[in-house]
């Protein structure tokens, strides 16, 4: 019998969410959804789950959802890397998260489980720090980017810190890096192929890091049990240069791009570009921006030894991942479940 018979998780009509409900149910659990009114929530419908309804900017409505919880895995969240984001993001990422904890430690409840990300953590600055790898010890670096979703939660574990000093309720922080799952559509051999068929494509040497979204979810659950109240967990996988991910995957999809490198200026003088053109033909999805240029001085570059040591967490290599989600064979996930 699981010590928390009421699981609540927010965010449940998303990706990650789904994930989430799949691999509580797959353990056996019952989890409570948490949605908004306008949330498709027919995957949720599928397995016969609760559902509470409430918006984290309304503070009736979540005191009334989190009654009779005894956990809660908080995933809703605003990402969004640019534009004048910051006041909604503050809004939701922020407030909503401190608002949700609060009205959990009155109402009891015994666990309560972040969903942070490995940019409220820090990064590896390729000038000062190339080579090593950042930890849950690592001193925060990227508040001087100014990029609305780092801000607001790395602003979120702080705030959440500080309440979980009074009250009962156990806050634990998970930060998982970048998850590799399936597309909505599922069709990723498609979709990778289209992209990893060009004739040419950036040299970039930066490292960066993937985790299988199979492994973080578990590794997710285990923190709800097994993590120390207080602590932030990393959930990554292996670090790789991108250019090195480019191939591996162009290998598994059959293509072979020419990778060149290109001088950041270059880069950042068309990031500009691409930014004024949203603007004046406001276009609906800003896919290249200044922000996202600015990223290419860290290597994001991580270590889970803690959370291998504490929580029990493993992962598959990334060759084994990038396989399945470019075969379109993704299997153990809700959309495709083993």
């Amino acid at each position: 019998m699981s010590q928390y018979a009421n699981i609540l998780v927010t965010g449940a009509s998303g990706g990650l969410g789904k994930q989430i409900l799949y691999q509580l149910v797959k353990e056996g659990h019952r989890p409570i959804a948490l949605v908004r009114k306008s949330s498709n929530t027919s995957y949720i419908d599928s397995l016969g789950l609760e559902k509470r309804y409430a918006d984290l900017r309304d503070q009736k409505a979540i005191r009334e959802s989190v009654e009779g919880i005894d956990a809660i895995i908080h995933t809703a969240a605003i990402v969004k890397f640019h534009g004048n984001g910051f006041t909604q993001q503050t809004g939701i990422n922020v407030m909503g998260a401190l608002t949700l904890f609060r009205a959990a430690q009155s109402a009891g409840v015994k666990r309560f489980l972040q969903l942070s990300s490995i940019v409220a953590v820090g990064a590896v600055h390729r000038k000062t720090s190339r080579g090593a790898l950042v930890d849950e010890s690592t001193e925060f670096n990227l508040r001087h980017l100014q990029i609305p979703y780092i801000m607001t939660k790395r602003a979120a574990e702080d705030e959440l810190l500080q309440a979980a000093q009074s009250g009962t309720t156990e806050l634990v922080i998970v930060c998982p890096s970048i998850n590799i799952a399936p597309s909505r559509t599922g069709d990723d051999r498609t979709k990778s192929r289209k992209t990893l068929g060009r004739a040419v494509l950036p040299r970039i040497a930066n490292l960066l890091n993937l985790v299988d979204i199979r492994d973080s979810v578990r590794g997710m659950v285990a923190a709800l049990y097994r993590g120390r109240a207080g602590e932030r967990y990393i959930l990554c996988g292996d670090n790789i240069p991108i250019t090195d991910l480019i191939r591996m995957a162009s290998e598994i999809a059959g293509t072979h791009p020419l990778l060149v490198p290109v001088p950041k200026w270059l880069v950042m003088s068309a990031a500009h570009g691409a930014k004024l053109m949203h603007t004046l033909t406001g276009g609906s999805k800003l896919r290249f921006y200044p922000d996202l240029v600015r990223l290419a001085d860290f290597d994001w570059a991580y270590s889970s030894e803690k959370a291998r040591r504490e929580l029990g967490f493993t992962t598959r290599p990334l060759k084994e991942s990038l396989t399945d989600l470019l075969t379109n064979n993704f299997c153990g996930t809700w959309q495709k479940p083993e």
